[in-house]
């Protein structure tokens, strides 16, 4: 069925492709996240037709009052970005498949009316105060905890693919001879490991990033330290810890801008919201069977 915005139909087809988007979201959602949403399992299918009528009705009411605007978009402007959807297009699409220049242009005009709608209803917002910084830190201080982290490098040999058991513990145990020989690690992750390159490095992560047998034991080596031999689901590996960051707290300092950018972000919403709630208001909003 139809839905009829201000006279414009709109493609039951728009609003299921909003739908399946929106459908894949939800399932990838951790349970915590979808209680937090009030979304239950049985419940994704409906909830995420209902939630894409009402994005595909936001959007095109803001495309239609931002079409209504006199003010023309430079030429310039809009080959600029036709010129970028044509690179990016080089890069997605098969080679010979066309698009239609003159929709494009279109859309591409629109978008920029549009940016430059929600740039007018936004720009009279005044910055946060500190105090509201201060009071947005103070409730989400969980928000800017880092997680304990190690900086590492390894030398893998994996098992596996025509490789034994007995191989890869061999070669394994070679590069470890060599190492206490005085090879340096760098050099022999580079020139003798299954995961060569930057000295074999795989920079700072949390635990969980990696498999629970590697996490033991580069999260239980001191920095500087290289591992006995070890095996993991992978192969074997030699592991060597840069640097060691226990778990802390950002300081009110280190994330100001990135509190700063968030709650402006969140009062742009809301001014956004109220604007779309009283096109809304004055809005003709239909279905070919009965009006809402």
């Amino acid at each position: 069925m139809k839905l009829i915005v201000n006279g414009e139909h709109i493609e039951k087809s728009e609003i299921q492709r909003e739908a399946e988007q929106l459908r894949t979201i939800f399932q990838q959602m951790p349970e915590e996240e979808r209680a937090q949403h009030g979304l239950k399992t049985a419940d994704i299918e409906k909830t995420a037709l209902e939630w894409s009528r009402e994005n595909v009705i936001e959007r095109t009411l803001l495309r239609q009052e931002a079409e209504k605007t006199t003010e023309t978009v430079a030429q310039e402007e809009i080959e600029k970005a036709l010129t970028a959807f044509k690179k990016q297009l080089a890069n997605t699409k098969k080679q010979g498949e066309g698009f239609d220049e003159e929709m494009v242009r279109k859309e591409i005009t629109t978008r920029i009316k549009l940016d430059r709608l929600i740039g007018k209803l936004t720009s009279q917002i005044p910055s946060p105060k500190n105090r509201e910084i201060a009071e947005y830190y103070r409730k989400n201080k969980k928000q800017f905890k880092m997680p304990e982290m190690v900086h590492a490098a390894h030398i893998v040999k994996n098992v596996g693919d025509g490789i034994t058991e007995e191989t890869a513990s061999q070669e394994i145990a070679s590069i470890q001879h060599r190492l206490r020989t005085g090879e340096t690690f760098e050099r022999l992750a580079d020139l003798d490991s299954d995961c060569p390159g930057d000295g074999g490095d795989l920079g700072c992560f949390p635990r969980g990033k990696m498999v629970e047998e590697f996490d033991r034991v580069v999260f239980s080596l001191n920095p500087g330290v290289i591992s006995e031999i070890f095996r993991t689901p992978f192969g074997f590996h030699i592991a060597k810890v840069k640097k060691h960051f226990p778990e802390c707290l950002k300081s009110l300092t280190e994330v100001r801008e990135e509190i700063d950018n968030q709650l402006r972000k969140n009062k742009e919403k809301k001014v956004v919201e109220r604007f779309i709630d009283d096109l809304r208001a004055k809005a003709e909003i239909t279905t070919e069977a009965s009006r809402t």
